[in-house]
């Protein structure tokens, strides 16, 4: 199967210099590569002009400036506008009233062979993504995809252990040798990443790590039994999903009873995680303690709120549901008033967002959450592509990194609902919607 066999890949890459500043001579770094092969970008110059520049940074927007793509690279980012002589010989793209971002990078989305559906996501301003967790052979459509597709890293089957959630998206670990094992397949499979599931038991995770680091492979974990802290610190790089914090913040009874009723039946933690978070005091202690830890550590963290969200219904009544998912919400802005590195994470979907939009939901719920416009879009590009192993190439409007890249109707910088108006897509350096 094409890009099998890749994992790591050394590339030339120039530098990442700010705004005002032309390309330097050289520069090469390591980077984690896509599953997929990405079209190759046509050899033409492009130029993007009258544009507000929201380059993924968090700082503030150039109101008007301009943009060069040569050949799939991004090779000028300027204030102003382009001199006569560069328009002549470019393609010409007069951007006025738009916002210029670099593409989206998702780092939790999951399908299943399903090209329509990640075609849509590219659509939506989506130019990267990560599936954690499942199987290569859950993306063998890809090779015939029929319109281009996001980058798309994948970690392989999630780690885990008997009695399985999942038994066909799982490799159920036997031994610390079976997870070494286990790994280097992967890696040598084309993984970008490694995912634990919740049953694995804590006893495995050193060798995980370990093994994962040697081919520059990070950690991410999905976690109901085990606490988060102590998953940190056996070096995990990532917690997916705020209800991983749960046990690591909840009460004695309370975490002993969900524990309890989870490793009974591992669907009970659809429903008990949120009576669960329910029960939290978000003042204890505890909840300081394991954000801090996790600041110390400097863990990414992608809440994926969208894919927990309850509210009220339409009396205004409030279950165990929607108080659940308050204090998800309230940790969430704990954690970033802290300093935790919080991330974008869509889970694909969620009851408040439209078949492909909830990236766009997440955002808004990060929003919610406390988070300043540029601080959620840093968080979608600049912090994922970090998060990725690929801050080198991908993540900002920068010289020396792809051109990937979307137009946005309006000022995502002062409203982040801005991002639902997606004008047109740029995957390495061609236009893909317009």
């Amino acid at each position: 199967m094409k890009g099998l066999l890749k994992y790591l890949c050394l590339l030339a890459l120039i530098s990442s210099p700010g705004i005002g500043q032309q390309v330097p001579e050289k520069q090469s770094a390591a980077y984690l590569k896509e599953f997929n092969t990405v079209q190759e970008p046509a050899r033409r110059e492009i130029l993007i002009e009258n544009v507000r520049i929201i380059d993924g940074n968090g700082g503030i927007p150039v109101e008007r400036g301009y943009v060069v793509v040569k050949d799939g690279i991004i090779t000028a980012v300027e204030p102003g506008s382009a001199s006569e002589e560069i328009k002549k010989r470019m393609s010409v793209t007069d951007a006025k009233g738009k916002s210029l971002l670099p593409g989206l990078i998702d780092a939790h989305l999951h399908s299943v062979n399903d090209n329509e559906f990640l075609q849509l996501c590219l659509g939506n301003g989506i130019t990267t993504l990560r599936d954690p967790g499942h199987p290569f052979t859950f993306y063998q459509a890809i090779h015939f995809a029929d319109a281009p597709l996001p980058r798309i890293f994948l970690t392989g089957p999630h780690l885990d252990y008997p009695p399985v959630a999942y038994g066909q998206e799982a490799t159920l670990v036997r031994s610390n040798d079976h997870a070494r094992q286990v790994i280097r397949r992967y890696a040598e499979s084309g993984a970008s990443g490694i995912k634990i599931y919740f049953r694995l038991p804590l006893r495995f995770y050193k060798d995980v790590v370990e093994t994962a680091g040697a081919y520059n492979l990070p950690v991410v974990a999905h976690l109901e039994l085990i606490s988060a802290a102590d998953a940190i610190q056996e070096g995990v790089i990532g917690i997916e999903h705020v209800t991983s914090f749960g046990t690591s913040i909840a009460g004695a009874e309370a975490r002993a009873d969900f524990e309890k009723k989870v490793d009974e039946n591992n669907n009970a933690r659809r429903e008990e995680r949120y009576r669960l978070w329910a029960s939290l005091d978000m003042n204890s202690p505890k909840v300081g303690e394991v954000i801090d830890l996790a600041v110390q550590k400097n863990i990414f963290f992608c809440p994926t709120l969208a894919a927990f969200e309850r509210q009220a219904d339409s009396t205004g009544k409030e279950d165990f549901r929607v108080k659940g998912f308050k204090n998800m919400l309230k940790f969430v802005e704990l954690a970033h008033q802290a300093g935790m590195k919080i991330v974008v994470g869509s889970h694909s979907s969620s009851l408040y967002s439209k078949h492909g939009w909830t990236y766009q939901r997440e955002m808004e719920l990060l929003r919610m959450a406390g988070l300043a416009p540029l601080e959620v879009i840093k968080s979608g590009t600049v912090l994922n592509a970090a998060y990725f192993g690929n801050s080198p190439r991908l993540g900002s409007i920068s010289v020396g990194k792809a051109a990937d890249l979307i137009l946005v109707d309006g000022n995502p910088s002062e409203n982040i609902a801005a991002m639902y108006n997606i004008s047109a897509v740029m995957l390495n350096g061609d236009w893909v919607k317009k």
